[in-house]
């Protein structure tokens, strides 16, 4: 072998090993972390952390976890894949969207998107805490979402979606514009949604949760409350709108509006079922308007409301 040949040898196998390493460099990884304290030019790794959220997504791979270090404003962030984005069990962890949605999902028909343990403020000026708008499903886990002028989430997905909130607090999303609110389920085109809510608190918004055409949700050991519109509404002239409220805590809305209500189901095809809950102080009790169906077990406790209404049904158990 010549010395020539040697040193072409040893050339080609020095660019291999550099295209090894960068091709390392940049592989995404299954898991990441963000710190107050980090940088978007980092790998994002544990002692290299990022800054943001939209500055750690890029790096981590499909079905992989952001988690938060400490402390810190992570920033608005758009998710097109399966994702979990986890504050952990750090206080403070989250984001600030002043003008802007907080988190926008716009993700594959079968992703699986996972926000927990975030505190997400929209600082009064911001547009949507989760807008929602395509994915397989959406979990919301123990996160507070606060200060929006549109809707703490907007879930309006345009095919068919799953929406999971459990322990989690959206309160104080309101402004002068009508149609705002903590959750609006609205599904476009042909999607149909399918929603639970257990544990959480819709407090102090414009409404509570309503739900438009082509959705099935349930509500469970919640409490819609202080909303200065309505509470819970099922909303459907066409299509359906479907809402089932157990064992829930529904007071104190629509205080003075003649309109609001506590419970609602406005449109010949917008029906609430309704079992074990304790309706109150609102300005309506229950309200069905537009041939709305309010169906009831029969086990509601719904009194010192200004006007407690009626159900429109029954419902027997089998």
């Amino acid at each position: 072998m010549t010395r020539n040949t040697t040193k072409s040898i040893a050339l080609i196998l020095a660019g291999l090993v550099l295209l090894a390493f960068n091709v390392g460099a940049f592989a995404q990884a299954t898991r990441t972390w963000v710190s107050g304290v980090g940088d978007d030019v980092n790998p994002c790794s544990r002692t290299a952390p990022c800054k943001t959220f939209a500055g750690a997504i890029s790096k981590t791979a499909a079905g992989g976890v952001i988690n938060t270090l400490d402390p810190g404003g992570f920033g608005a962030v758009t998710i097109t894949k399966s994702i979990t984005i986890s504050g952990g069990g750090v206080a403070g962890g989250g984001i600030l969207a002043a003008g802007t949605n907080g988190i926008t999902v716009n993700a594959g028909a079968t992703d699986v998107v996972v926000i927990r343990n975030l505190m997400i403020d929209g600082a009064k000026t911001g547009i949507n805490g989760i807008r929602f708008l395509a994915g397989g499903s959406l979990h919301v886990e123990n996160v507070e979402i606060m200060g929006f002028t549109n809707r703490g989430i907007d879930f309006t997905p345009s095919g068919n979606s799953q929406l999971f909130v459990t322990n989690s607090d959206v309160h104080n999303n309101v402004s002068a514009a009508s149609g705002t609110g903590g959750i609006l389920i609205a599904p476009t085109g042909t999607g149909i949604a399918t929603v639970s809510i257990d544990s959480s608190r819709l407090n102090d918004n414009g409404f509570g949760l309503r739900v438009n055409t082509r959705a099935i949700v349930t509500i469970s050991d919640s409490v819609a409350s202080g909303n200065s519109n309505f509470g819970v509404a099922s909303v459907a002239a066409s299509d359906f709108s479907d809402i089932s409220v157990e064992d829930c805590q529904i007071a104190n809305n629509g205080a003075g509006a003649s309109v609001g209500a506590g419970l609602q189901a406005d449109g010949a095809n917008a029906t609430l079922r309704i079992s074990g809950n304790f309706v109150t102080n609102n300005e309506n009790g229950l309200r069905a308007v537009n041939s709305g169906k309010i169906l009831s077990f029969g086990n509601n406790e719904v009194t010192d409301n200004v006007t407690d209404g009626n159900p429109t049904g029954p419902l027997t158990t089998r």
